[in-house]
Order: structure tokens, then sequence, then C-alpha cells
């Protein structure tokens, strides 16, 4: 299967000193004496009054392979499988587009079966972070009778004001939001822990059940649908995990093999800087979570 073309594979884009990411075509599989956790990262790009968009500038600026400082409160257990997290960047910052967002999100999933976990990143007008634990399938945009609300930047909002057209349109119409499978308030205390241990600059997340019913929300709910009930998109990992991914037979449905993290908007050098970290850190304690008994 030949890499679909919003996947980089220059072993140029190699960080921190550590080696260039797997490429597409080998993320299915490997014959690695480690246990690889491969992150795929998307952050938006322009929108209303955000001609640079920090998500992006965060989402592309991770490292390759995850220093090992960002998952060394594992267990035993999960030390002894000498885990390694990879990461790699969407080649580009998507579009603040429902219809765009709507069929890029089964792209990568149809094409990247072997990815453990999708992170989506997008920014708030606050100066703290978020791990956000469910999506909605709607509303999004306002009333028929309502002018005066947000479009994507063409001016649209999806059919309906639904995200109706998640995972090819293969959501039960009964579902009207999908939860995490995460356990997010004990990553944010596993970071505040290591806040505590550290000298590093970066944010303890809070927890959120709110993402906005923007395209942050849309992109997260698009992402937690898709890893449930498409078919054609299963995972296949090499590895077994001690908990399912998901959950397709909950009465609300559960998964966690996608998240969403919420950034401040700020463009300084400082809090980009600081945002980095906290993702980082965020993505490590994901990574042990997951892999944890």
């Amino acid at each position: 299967m030949s890499p679909p073309p919003n996947i980089v594979t220059d072993a140029a884009q190699a960080g921190e000193g550590s080696k260039a990411p797997d490429s597409p075509t080998s993320l299915k599989h490997h014959n690695h004496p480690h246990r690889i956790f491969k992150v795929y990262v998307t952050g938006f790009g322009s929108f209303e009054k955000i001609p640079i968009n920090a998500s992006y500038l965060v989402a592309s600026s991770l490292p390759s392979v995850l220093p090992e400082k960002y998952i060394q409160h594992a267990s035993d257990s999960v030390k002894s499988q000498h885990l390694q997290v990879s990461i790699i960047p969407h080649f580009e910052a998507v579009p603040v587009s429902y219809e765009k967002v709507t069929k890029l999100i089964p792209t990568l999933y149809q094409d990247l079966p072997g990815v453990d976990l999708f992170v989506h990143i997008g920014v708030m007008p606050f100066e703290y972070y978020r791990i956000e634990e469910r999506a909605r399938k709607g509303f999004y945009g306002p009333p028929d009778n309502d002018p005066n609300g947000r479009g994507d930047v063409d001016g649209k909002y999806p059919e309906g004001h639904e995200a109706g057209g998640a995972a090819r349109g293969k959501v039960p119409k009964e579902v009207r939001e999908i939860l995490s499978g995460l356990d997010v308030e004990a990553l944010c205390k596993d970071l505040e822990k290591a806040k505590a241990e550290s000298t590093d600059d970066f944010g303890i997340p809070k927890p959120s059940d709110d993402a906005g019913l923007y395209l942050c929300e849309f992109i997260y709910y698009n992402s937690l649908a898709e890893s449930i009930y498409d078919d054609e998109a299963k995972y296949e990992s090499e590895y077994t995990e001690p908990r399912p991914v998901t959950d397709p037979n909950a009465e609300t449905p559960l998964s966690s093999r996608a998240v969403f993290i919420h950034v401040p908007s700020n463009m300084t050098d400082e809090w980009l800087e600081r945002s980095k970290e906290t993702v980082k850190r965020i993505i490590g304690a994901i990574a042990v979570q997951r892999l944890t008994p």
C-alpha cells in the first residue's frame, strides 16, 4: 500500500538527535526489540483573527522519538517492554474546514492502521491546557434563522449542522457523543506529580468535557468515530494491549486511540516552548497509561 500524500517520510524530519520516524509503510509491522508506540499528530491552520495557529507550530516541532524522561514514570512492567514513542506530524496545518476534516480523517485511519494514537491539537484563548474527554455529534453552527454564527474558513457548516459524515456515515444515529477511553483525570494527576519533580516549564492540563462545538470538537468526533465504527480503518497493532482500545458496544461508545489537546493561542516564544513541552508530557503519559496493565 502506498503512503498517502499527506505523510512525511523524509528522514531529515528526525529531531533532537534521534533517528528518523518509521515510514508509513513500516508503521504497521516492526522487528524491533522495543515496544514502539506510534503517534500521529495534527494541528490546525489559520482562522478568524489567528493568521498563524500555535497548534500546528507545536505539532510540527515535536521530536520524532520522545526522549526517555517523558516515560520514566512507567511501571517496571512497561519499562521491561523497552517502550519507545515514535511521533510523526501531519505534513501541513489542517484547514479549519468541516468538509476537509471530514475527508481527511478516514484517509489517515485507513492508510495508517498501525498508529496507536492520533493526537489532535487546537488553540483556545486561555493560558492553560485542556485534555478533552468527549466529542459531540452536533450542533455545529447557528440555527437557520441566526446568521451570526461561526462558520469555518469557507463560511460553511457541516450538513445538518452535525458530524453526520463521520466514519463514512457508519455511526449509529442514536450516538450523539463519544467519550475518551483514557483516564484523563489520572493523566492530569501524573503530570502534576511530574511537575513537582521537574525543573522543566510545562502546564498541568485540566480535564474538559466541552471542546467548543467548532472545528476542534468536530475533528475529535470524526477521529473517535473513525477508530470505532469504520471496518476499513481497523487498528492493526502488532502488540497486545492490556485493555481494548475501543468499546463499540458500550451504551456510550469509548475510544482511547484519539485524543484532543487544547493549547493556549499565545504565540510568544516562551509560550510555544511551554506548549511543546506540555504536549510531549501528555503524549508520554498517555503511552504509559495505555500500556499499563
